[in-house]
């Protein structure tokens, strides 16, 4: 995997800063230094040839394997639409959906975006109260808020489950690129993690430490996901734990 950018504007922009936070949570001395003008001269010596489906100057874009996402911005660096491109070589346009819900790892991100968090998993819990199948990948990168402050949910893997496996998920995953960032204490950690963990208290609404302990019983955790350690059910349990000292019978 690696990110593309065409110039140093864009190289400057939102969009830019928050595909290098999803490259990579840990925000080390390396990656802030190549975010620096001098970083970017010296990464500028590595070009590659992309042929793009169109002729603007302004872009962005980040590549994984064979997957191509470019994304066009205009000459205020602000996003327009979003190039896909395919196995068969072939690019799709799309329209620019908004920004991921989560920018920096840090408590004065997390305090802006806390609204919107709660907002989201609102929508979601209501969701899974309907249907008995989750998200399967609801991380802070696959919600998205656009100029309207309207909430989207992307990059759906949806399977069976819990009601509660996608909530689970978003924290366990949450905490562990809050653990692999270089540049934000223990301590703003935990308040981050506290008030999270209340959020999904308040939206999921259990009645009760038992319903919720029934419903986490129900998780199937699945045979691939984003979480690094092997040990799957260390995840659960610490989840589990944590949420039981939250909730009031």
């Amino acid at each position: 995997m690696f990110l593309i950018y065409t110039n140093y504007r864009v190289f400057k922009s939102r969009l830019f800063k928050d595909l290098i936070l999803q490259s990579s949570p840990k925000n080390s001395i390396f990656y802030r230094f190549l975010k620096t003008r001098i970083g970017f001269l010296i990464s500028s010596i590595f070009k590659c040839s992309i042929e793009l489906p169109h002729n603007n100057e302004n872009c962005v874009g980040i590549i994984k394997g064979e997957k191509f996402i470019i994304f066009e911005l205009d000459e205020s660096v602000n996003p327009v639409c979003v190039w896909k491109k395919d196995r068969n070589d072939s690019w799709s346009k799309e329209n620019f959906i908004g920004f991921q819900l989560i920018s920096k790892y840090t408590l004065s991100n997390f305090n802006k975006n806390s609204l919107f968090i709660e907002k989201a998993f609102t929508l979601h819990w209501k969701k899974m109260n309907h249907i008995s199948r989750s998200h399967g990948d609801f991380t802070h990168f696959n919600i998205l808020i656009d100029k309207n402050e309207k909430i989207h949910f992307i990059d759906d893997k949806s399977h069976e489950n819990s009601r509660i496996f996608d909530f689970f998920y978003f924290y366990s995953y949450y905490n562990q690129c809050l653990f692999r960032c270089k540049t934000i204490n223990n301590v703003d950690k935990e308040i981050i993690l506290n008030k999270l963990l209340e959020i999904i208290v308040r939206v999921c609404s259990f009645s009760n430490k038992s319903s919720f302990v029934n419903e986490i019983s129900a998780v199937k955790l699945p045979e691939k996901w984003g979480l690094i350690n092997i040990d799957k059910l260390k995840y659960l349990e610490e989840f589990k734990n944590k949420m039981i000292l939250k909730i009031q019978d």
